[in-house]
């Protein structure tokens, strides 16, 4: 649910254009695929109506939108613009990228010990399998979202405030399910990750503000 957020508010925070929606929309098209294959295999190849695939829906035509009909024109190049690649977003990126091929392909890694960390999770299930290879999905968009960004002090602020929901309640929630005391689980991780993410697109972006279009021009 966090996830989801995050992704809504950085849908409807960033000014799309032909440009920065190409990463994002491209993971959520993979995302809304996965899900809906993954939901059809799991009812033996028979159509059961199933929220995942309202989900599905939903991320997809998102994806579509920012991908091929952005609703914007591409900006112009500033001597203040950098490159979007190769700063803190790339390196969230990169962890979250890494973190939802363990999800999609290795969902087992929370169930078992990891190193200091111990098992998110103690019993498994064909559904909770499915949710964390979903979850996976969100992880693989978000990332290719904040990289895929120009982020600056305006377009960033939606996106990191609902990081900052999504990483607290994930930490909070754990801390919870361990009766109030601290155990080292990769939930923690995920969340610092996320919550890296949101700080530097919220607080601390690499491009400056956009500058306005002047009415003046014919």
């Amino acid at each position: 649910g966090g996830l989801l957020l995050m992704m809504g508010m950085t849908f409807s925070g960033v000014s799309w254009n032909p440009i920065n929606g190409k990463m994002g929309g491209f993971g959520g098209f993979l995302v809304a695929g996965h899900t809906v294959y993954s939901t059809f295999k799991a009812d033996s190849d028979v159509f059961v109506p199933r929220l995942f695939y309202i989900y599905a829906a939903v991320i997809f035509f998102g994806a579509l939108h920012i991908f091929a009909f952005p609703s914007n024109p591409l900006p112009p190049k500033t001597p203040e613009t950098k490159n979007n690649h190769g700063n803190v977003g790339d390196a969230v990126a990169l962890c979250l990228i890494i973190a939802a091929a363990f999800c999609t392909f290795y969902p087992d890694h929370l169930f078992e010990d990891f190193g200091p960390f111990k098992a998110q999770f103690s019993t498994k299930s064909a559904d909770l399998s499915a949710m964390i290879k979903f979850i996976g999905g969100l992880m693989l968009m978000l990332g290719l979202m904040i990289s895929g960004v120009k982020w600056n002090p305006i377009n960033g602020k939606m996106a990191g405030f609902g990081g900052f929901i999504a990483a607290g309640y994930t930490a909070y929630s754990t801390f919870q399910a361990d009766s109030s005391a601290f155990v080292p689980r990769l939930f923690y991780v995920y969340a610092m990750v996320i919550f890296v993410g949101a700080l530097h697109v919220f607080a601390f972006p690499s491009n400056p503000k956009l500058p306005k279009p002047d009415s003046k021009k014919a």
